[in-house]
């Protein structure tokens, strides 16, 4: 049996995933032995049999049907068998000792948690991912900057890239792996988040370095497609992962900001209601169905609290701590590409965000 089971979720276009697997069909020698699994997430083009003809030596499991990124993860976990998972985008390509940087870590015991790759620009001369930071209301931000030394020291970080990391089976089995509830976006922050609430490290490793293809600046329609996992999954993750204190005066105050931001970036009404009459509509469902659907599902099903009450068991710290080590800027403003952030700030968004931030003492009330 191999080492590691290396799974690449894809869905259409084979020609992305050429680069991929050309550069892991030439790693070295050297690396832990290995298998490389396509899950291939329900593609309509012939990718299944591109792949089965152009790279015989990699295996498909073909999914059915479309489900998204987490659940062709977990297809390839369910229908692989090595100690080590290993998750690697389709539009990426590795260097040569890319995979033995990665694992050997985990091997050796040095990390029991997850260990994660350098993400770089294409040509391999930046560093686009060195970690993630978050704020207040579990909206994530990537950390870019220059590539630090491959041969430098392991970097403790908030979580690593879904699409380029490595967690031993059983450490992914035991901590529930990526929330299935989550689709897509945001599923790496949360295991990540959760595996430091329970002492688990998260940590890149410098001398593991993986090429992703630069997206060009995504419009407004992009937005709208992934609006339910940037608008629900922040959600999801503070239900899941925040303690005990002051905890349901934040959780209004997200779901608040939340509806505002739907209502602005969605529905087209151009100015929240004010403060007070926000608090006391914040289950007004009507005219923010996307963020109405996710406070309907937990009343019904008590799924997220579940979850966080397994979380609440295991935790060896506190999410202040999380917070204090990686999110220097809690209070940042998220928003998708500068055509958002021009509409959220005419529409008062963010004075509504700031003056919540104070109501709950986050900031100061001056």
């Amino acid at each position: 049996m191999p080492t590691a089971s290396i799974l690449v979720p894809h869905y259409n276009n084979p020609e992305l995933l050429r680069p991929c697997l050309e550069s892991l069909r030439a790693l070295r020698a050297d690396n832990p032995t290995h298998e490389v699994v396509v899950v291939d997430d329900g593609s309509s083009d012939g990718s299944v049999e591109w792949v089965r003809r152009e790279h015989p030596w990699a295996r498909v499991v073909a999914r059915a049907e479309n489900g998204g990124f987490v659940r062709a993860i977990q297809t390839g976990v369910n229908e692989s068998q090595s100690d080590i998972l290993v998750f690697l985008n389709n539009d990426t390509w590795v260097e040569p000792d890319w995979l033995k940087n990665l694992v050997d870590p985990l091997l050796s015991g040095q990390v029991e948690g997850v260990t994660g790759s350098i993400l770089m620009n294409w040509e391999g001369t930046r560093a686009n991912f060195l970690g993630a930071t978050f704020n207040y209301l579990g909206y994530g931000f990537e950390v870019p900057g220059e590539l630090p030394d491959p041969r430098g020291p392991l970097i403790p970080v908030l979580c690593a890239c879904g699409g380029a990391m490595a967690v031993s089976r059983k450490v992914y089995l035991e901590t529930g792996g990526f929330d299935e509830s989550f689709g897509m976006i945001y599923e790496d922050l949360d295991f990540g988040w959760r595996l430091n609430l329970i002492g688990r490290a998260c940590c890149l490793v410098p001398g593991s370095r993986v090429g992703h293809r630069a997206h060009s600046s995504l419009g407004r329609s992009s937005f709208e497609r992934k609006a339910r996992y940037y608008l629900l999954n922040p959600l999801r993750m503070l239900l899941k992962n925040g303690d005990e204190e002051g905890h349901l005066e934040r959780m209004q105050m997200a779901v608040t900001l939340a509806q505002a931001r739907e209502r602005i970036c969605l529905l087209g009404q151009s100015r929240p209601p004010g403060f007070l009459d926000r608090l006391g509509q914040l289950f007004h469902k009507e005219t923010t169905p996307l963020v109405a659907s996710l406070v309907e599902e937990e009343e019904r099903t008590r799924a997220l609290a579940e979850k966080r009450a397994t979380i609440l068991k295991r935790r060896r710290c506190t999410t202040r701590e999380v917070f204090e080590r990686f999110a220097p800027e809690p209070t940042r403003p998220w928003f998708f590409d500068e055509e958002q952030r021009q509409l959220l700030e005419t529409a008062g968004y963010f004075e509504l965000e700031r003056r919540m931030y104070r109501s709950c003492g986050i900031i100061g009330r001056g």
